[in-house]
């Protein structure tokens, strides 16, 4: 469970204090898929990072079952992020001169598994997402949906409790985010907490909870989703 208490996030612009986010409670329980949604510098992805110990606020406190992630030190944050969070990118953050399996096994090299023990974990999750014959090309040698499945398969690698996805089909053709999200849905099935920044309403849709953020403040939506148009491209 993840909790935020009388939280704010503020910034100075120009001499001016901006507040960027303001959240007397918010709650994600153990096992939810929450959407959220609002126009862009509405605060989603500060949220983001104040949820993943990334940022912190400059008020309140952000709880991550009993502990609170910002009386944490650096280390100890970085650890807790390792162990028990995943992050999914709208710009995939893959390592150029690695391969797909290279790039997956990162999180379990950090984590202090053997060689042994990364290969095959990786292996599986790459042929659950259809890239069996892809585990030795690097990025450049992928497509935009493959490079995001292989952004994906390293996120779930470690089993994480937690997945933070920033705008996770923003970059998608309609067949490669059909299968990102199954993956989601699969993630949430096997009780993993989800929270998804998106402006693509099939995406937020999928979501057994949608949260609208506009100037920082957030609210449960009860109105259509707003959707940026999603660009066409050709996925292999």
């Amino acid at each position: 469970m993840i909790r935020l208490d009388n939280v704010t996030k503020d910034y100075s612009r120009r001499g001016e204090t901006i507040t960027a986010l303001r959240s007397e409670a918010l709650e994600f329980a153990s096992g939810d898929y929450v959407a959220i949604v609002g126009p862009s510098g509405s605060g989603k992805t500060t949220l983001l990072s104040l949820l993943g110990g990334m940022l912190s606020p400059t008020t309140g406190k952000v709880w991550l079952e009993d502990t609170s992630v910002y009386d944490l030190t650096a280390a100890e944050r970085s650890a807790l992020r390792s162990e028990r969070m995943g992050f999914v990118f709208q710009t995939f953050n893959l390592v150029p001169y690695l391969t797909a399996l290279q790039n997956v096994q990162i999180p379990l090299c950090l984590l202090g598994l053997s060689a042994a023990e990364q290969e095959p974990r990786a292996t599986e999750l790459l042929a659950r997402f259809g890239l069996a014959d892809r585990l030795h090309h690097r990025p450049a040698e992928l497509s935009v949906g493959q490079q995001q499945r292989v952004a994906l398969a390293r996120t779930l690698v470690n089993d994480p409790q937690i997945v933070l996805a920033d705008e996770p089909t923003g970059n998608l053709d309609p067949e490669s985010r059909e299968t990102v999200l199954d993956a989601f849905d699969a993630a949430h099935r096997e009780g993993r907490t989800i929270v998804m920044v998106t402006h693509d309403p099939v995406a937020a849709g999928r979501a057994s909870r949608v949260l609208t953020l506009k100037a920082g403040e957030l609210a449960d939506s009860e109105s259509p989703i707003p959707v940026d148009p999603l660009p066409t491209r050709r996925s292999a």
